[in-house]
């Protein structure tokens, strides 16, 4: 029993393991998994003389290629999910996503895309979006029309003091309040 125990525990030796738990190593690739109930002894063999395999060994294969595959199968979605892709095409593709939008809308389709999960193209034509960009429009030019339309038509610049006449500067500074009015001069 304190053998069995012993076996169970490699890393640390002086930490026995109550029985019925497993040890927390894991096993290799390609090892057995042993349990207490299922523990060899020195004097079993596994393997039948004529080269065949026990009912236990066939599930223990099983149990490995299954575990493979699936192994297999996450790798694979790992290296098809961390898909370099190159700086410019990045930058070319938030170009193409905003291309047309104000900086309101693109703060509204940023905060869609990492929520969704989706890239800016992709949640750019999701309909949600849409509703919402449709409505965002409308709510801007409401706003707009709202407001007084202001003509700015010619507005008339002053001359420089330099460049007036004496009539022009009169009438200046009568305008700006220096002085009430000059007299007018009278023609010789």
């Amino acid at each position: 029993m304190v053998d069995e125990l012993d076996e169970n525990t490699e890393e640390n030796p002086g930490e026995k393991i109550p029985e019925g738990e497993t040890p927390e190593k894991t096993p290799e690739e390609g090892e057995p998994i042993n349990t207490p109930e299922e523990k060899k002894t020195p004097k079993e063999k596994t393997e039948s003389p004529k080269g065949e395999y026990s009912d236990r060994e066939k599930r223990y294969y099983a149990r490995m290629k299954d575990a493979e595959e699936t192994a297999k199968k996450a790798k694979d979605e790992l290296a098809k999910s961390k898909r370099p892709v190159s700086d410019i095409d990045a930058i070319l593709e938030v170009q193409q996503a905003t291309k047309g939008l104000s900086l309101e809308e693109v703060a509204e389709l940023k905060v869609r895309s990492t929520a969704t999960g989706k890239s800016l193209t992709e949640s750019r034509k999701d309909e949600n979006f849409v509703l919402w960009q449709k409505a965002y429009k409308e709510k801007v030019e409401k706003e707009n029309s709202a407001l007084p339309e202001t003509k700015q038509g010619e507005i008339e610049k002053e001359k420089p003091v330099s460049e007036m006449t004496l009539d022009e500067k009169n009438e200046y500074y009568a305008k700006q309040g220096f002085v009430k009015a000059f007299p007018k001069a009278k023609p010789l």
